[in-house]
């Protein structure tokens, strides 16, 4: 049987991906994780074919928020993200959230110290993309060279503006959205009253003992902020 999905089967597939993208941007519409522009554009490569499924929100004032859907093929676009495989990842979405944009504004990077964050992530901070004559590819592939002993983090700040979210699956993938822009949220409240502090002792171990994973962190001999020096 090949590999390739025929017409039919690629329809399908299609009109899948397209709920599941449409039913994320409503939901982090409708609890206010999207900024007021509705940033929102999804990249999902299509198992089994060379090819880069595409679906963009207008955003804004639009009156109509139905996604536009394109094709590419995947061999044309080297410097995409998902051409790394120790990203492990399927999809990519560029996404404007509220508080998450104010750290890509401060040029620094977000450290995830909430845990229903943590749960659900390995790596402990999300980089800033500030050199943006440079591609989001060459950054993150230089950082994984640079720091092997880290785990891959889930996305990168866009300098000045969004984020770039990577992972398996559009759902999976917008619920990190959720759960790291939530994150950034409550960091910025716990400023007024000392700030958001590192994880006390087996409080990591705890959450990812919760979703499994506590052995795939084993891995990985730095897991906290202090070993990015």
């Amino acid at each position: 049987m090949s590999d390739i999905l025929s017409e039919i089967d690629l329809i399908s597939y299609i009109d899948d991906a397209k709920a599941d993208a449409i039913h994320a941007f409503n939901v982090l519409r409708e609890n206010r994780t999207l900024s007021a522009t509705l940033t929102f554009h999804v990249t999902h490569r299509i198992p089994g074919d060379d090819k880069l499924l595409h679906i963009r929100f207008p955003g804004g004032l639009a009156r109509d928020q139905t996604p536009t859907i394109n094709i590419t093929r995947f061999s044309d676009e080297k410097q995409h993200i998902l051409n790394e495989a120790r990203l492990d990842a399927d999809t990519a979405i560029h996404v404007h959230t509220n508080y998450l944009s104010a750290w890509s504004l401060a040029h620094k990077p977000f450290p995830i110290l909430y845990v229903a964050a943590a749960r659900h992530i390995l790596a402990r901070e999300i980089p800033n993309h500030l050199d943006r004559t440079r591609s989001v590819l060459d950054v993150i592939r230089e950082r994984l060279d640079k720091h092997p002993q880290l785990a891959p983090p889930p996305a990168l700040l866009e300098s000045n503006g969004g984020v770039n979210f990577w992972g398996k699956g559009i759902l999976r993938t917008s619920e990190l959205i959720l759960f790291v822009e939530e994150a950034a949220r409550y960091q910025a409240i716990a400023e007024q009253i000392g700030g958001a502090q590192l994880y006390t002792p087996g409080a990591l171990e705890l959450q990812w003992k919760r979703t499994g994973l506590l052995e795939k962190s084993k891995e990985y001999s730095g897991r906290y902020l202090e070993d990015i020096a």
